[in-house]
């Protein structure tokens, strides 16, 4: 199995890949010293690194990395492919490119597979890898029970629906005991709370997106946890 180094700004995503089983070795470039990476790529076969805010946001980093000569991945922290960072690949573009693809759509089966495509296009090792498999925009998240206890009667009747809005990579990399907490005090206080994941909720509109506003109609209110206003960029790259 390859060793990858998988720098992310996202901490979910980083969470994801932890969770694949698949030979990372990850780290947070907004919590990573350039120096401090000589340890981090020992035995390192690939490195990946995906940076919010693009180069400018680490230019010490992929300097380090580049200078290191192992096979490097830059991306964009985006959605859509960041043609600069990807420049900054000692890898072709193309797969870079993809690369970006599986990040992109996000959860730990996608990052297991990008472990494998990596290592067979990069590596030549002949594992075999399947593409990135579509993840859900938006969703309803199924309430974990508290600790020891059996699943409770969700409220209903004249309990008003309370919606807790929070961000899909969340749900994709299981990191969801916060919004369990919430949803659990919700029920003590007397509401039913309906917890909801989604990419953004910048910009989207009943058209654009009618599913997601059918499920939010049914919140009496809503709590968010995403960046929704502002033009605040970590709410598209933290999808």
């Amino acid at each position: 199995m390859a060793t990858i180094l998988l720098l992310s700004t996202a901490d979910t995503e980083l969470l994801a890949a932890r969770a694949a089983d698949s030979g990372y070795r990850t780290a947070n470039p907004a919590r990573t010293d350039p120096g401090d990476l000589g340890g981090l790529l020992e035995g390192v076969d690939i490195a990946v690194v995906r940076l919010l805010g693009g180069s400018e946001a680490w230019p010490g980093g992929l300097e380090r990395l580049r200078a290191d000569g192992v096979p490097l991945v830059a991306l964009g922290g985006e959605a859509a492919p960041d043609a600069e960072m990807i420049a900054h690949s000692t890898v072709p573009s193309g797969v870079a490119t993809d690369a970006h693809a599986y990040l992109r759509e996000g959860g730990i089966a996608n990052l297991r597979e990008l472990a494998r495509f990596l290592s067979d296009t990069v590596l030549l090792t002949g594992e075999g890898f399947q593409p990135p498999q579509a993840m859900p925009e938006y969703g309803v998240h199924e309430i974990a029970p508290r600790a020891g206890e059996r699943p409770a009667p969700r409220p209903s009747g004249v309990a008003p629906t309370v919606a807790v809005v929070f961000y899909r990579a969340h749900e994709l990399s299981g990191n969801t005991a916060f919004v369990d907490t919430l949803c659990h005090a919700i029920e003590d206080a007397g509401g039913a709370p309906l917890p909801v994941f989604s990419g953004s909720l910048r910009g989207l509109t009943r058209d654009s997106h009618p599913g997601l506003f059918e499920i939010l109609d049914r919140a009496d209110a809503v709590i968010t946890t995403v960046l929704a206003a502002g033009g605040a960029v970590a709410a598209d790259a933290s999808g």
